[in-house]
């Protein structure tokens, strides 16, 4: 919520009434920016076939994580990438759909945006426990999956030789000690407060996050965990629909409890 006190002297007494609708004046006057958030083994390059018009478009950088910090002491360390002046509107992919949500705890977004993740803890899927129990994830290195096509082909549905080459590009880029730990936070990822104002946009033939666990989402046909890419147009009507039709955000009334205590 924009502080009316950064544009009114303290010494100037306004009535809350007052106060409250120049507040939302301000608001509806201020822009908007668009941060876009990728997934784990992803970078910036995911989002290229994204046409989110005019809008100003922030790609958020990933800060130094700790081996045993939390997400949601994490998430804290991309606040300074957020604009104090704009009205910040949240894109997160796979994991950083789970990021985008931590973050909307802390700030009050115009909009939520998920493409391709979770919204709470039950929609994570089974088989990621069991692959925790293995620690799969720690045994096979992230750039040793690109030489397995058929698991990728698998899990991210049939690519392009085009799409082949963006994900063995993000791959080579990867952090691999990064990637890890983020794995490690969707597996143990504990939530079950969701936005008022999130959007969630899934494809049915997601092989990650499968669709039988995910619950009230736009959905695309056919679309895999690789969707952002090769259904980019879809995608991109969608949001923008969506940003376009929002409404300023109340906060849930389990919020307003959490921080009136």
């Amino acid at each position: 919520m924009c502080n009316v006190d950064l544009f009114y002297p303290a010494k100037l007494k306004l009535p809350d009434g007052n106060r409250s609708k120049i507040s939302e004046r301000i608001e509806l006057t201020m822009s908007k920016t668009i941060y876009l958030i990728p997934g784990v083994g992803a970078n910036d390059k995911v989002f290229k076939n994204l046409d989110l018009g005019d809008y100003e478009i922030v790609h958020l950088k990933w800060p130094k994580h700790k081996k045993n910090e939390t997400i949601q002491a994490y998430v804290k360390k991309l606040l300074p990438q957020i604009k104090p002046d704009t009205q910040p509107i949240l894109i997160g992919l796979s994991f950083g759909g789970i990021v985008a949500i931590e973050l909307a705890k802390l700030i009050n977004p115009f909009k939520v945006v998920l493409i391709s993740s979770i919204k709470t803890h039950h929609e994570r899927p089974l088989k990621l426990m069991f692959l925790n129990s293995l620690k799969f994830h720690r045994l096979l290195p992230g750039k040793l999956v690109v030489q397995f096509r058929f698991w990728l082909n698998w899990l991210l549905g049939k690519l392009s030789s085009e799409e082949w080459e963006l994900v063995e590009l993000m791959i080579r880029e990867a952090n691999i000690e990064f990637n890890e730990w983020a794995v490690d936070q969707v597996i143990h990822w504990h939530n079950e407060e969701v936005p008022d104002n999130l959007v969630h946009i899934h494809g049915t033939g997601d092989r990650i996050f499968p669709s039988f666990y995910v619950r009230k989402a736009i959905w695309i046909k056919g679309g895999s965990h690789f969707m952002v890419v090769n259904r980019a147009k879809e995608i991109s009507k969608i949001i923008l629909k969506e940003i376009a039709g929002g409404k300023e955000v109340k906060l849930s009334q389990k919020r307003q409890l959490r921080k009136a205590s």
